[in-house]
């Protein structure tokens, strides 16, 4: 984790969220609260440690849901993640300079609960400012972990340049060299 592209504020848990389901190794890092605490406090998160008793279900139901926001929004995954906000109330906290929405009173609601209201507040903040639309997904298929593009031109394809940006470069390459040994 420490070599790709952290989203900035915020923005940054919500990234970590999406990518606990760690598809380039084949790990689900929600399937049981030890494992996504560890996962949480490597990626340094400040949402961690979650009770062992917590109910994954919820959180893995909006990660995969906002992940499919990020990569496919169509009006199925918006009507999705609506009815996943509709159970998180948010209020706005006005500051000096801006106005943010914040989780409502927490009173009573669960670790994962807070989590997800949290990220749901920070998920509008960025559709707000227009950092929503620089997370992408890493163009390398065996990679597909969100990173977040800070170039002006929005145009990086891979999370890191070590090791994705060079396997796809060297594929490329391969795959040319390959082809013109197969013209001759």
């Amino acid at each position: 984790m420490p070599t790709d592209r952290p989203a900035p504020g915020p923005l940054e848990e919500v990234r970590v969220v999406l990518n606990s389901d760690d598809r380039f190794h084949g790990v689900d890092h929600a399937v049981d609260v030890t494992r996504l605490n560890r996962f949480l406090a490597l990626a340094g998160s400040a949402y961690g440690p979650l009770p062992a008793s917590a109910d994954l279900a919820p959180y893995r139901t909006f990660r995969d849901v906002t992940r499919d926001l990020v990569l496919h929004p169509s009006a199925a995954t918006r009507d999705a993640f609506n009815r996943i906000a509709a159970r998180h109330p948010v209020t706005v906290e006005v500051r000096e300079e801006s106005a943010h929405l914040r989780r409502a009173a927490s009173a009573g609601r669960s670790a994962v609960d807070r989590l997800v209201g949290e990220c749901i507040a920070t998920v509008h903040d960025a559709m707000v400012t227009g950092d929503w639309d620089r997370l992408r997904e890493c163009e390398r298929d065996d990679c597909r972990w969100i990173y977040y593009d800070p170039s002006p031109t929005q145009v990086m394809r891979w999370c890191s340049t070590d090791p994705c940006g060079n396997v796809m470069k060297v594929r490329a390459y391969r795959a040319r060299r390959a082809a013109g040994d197969a013209s001759t």
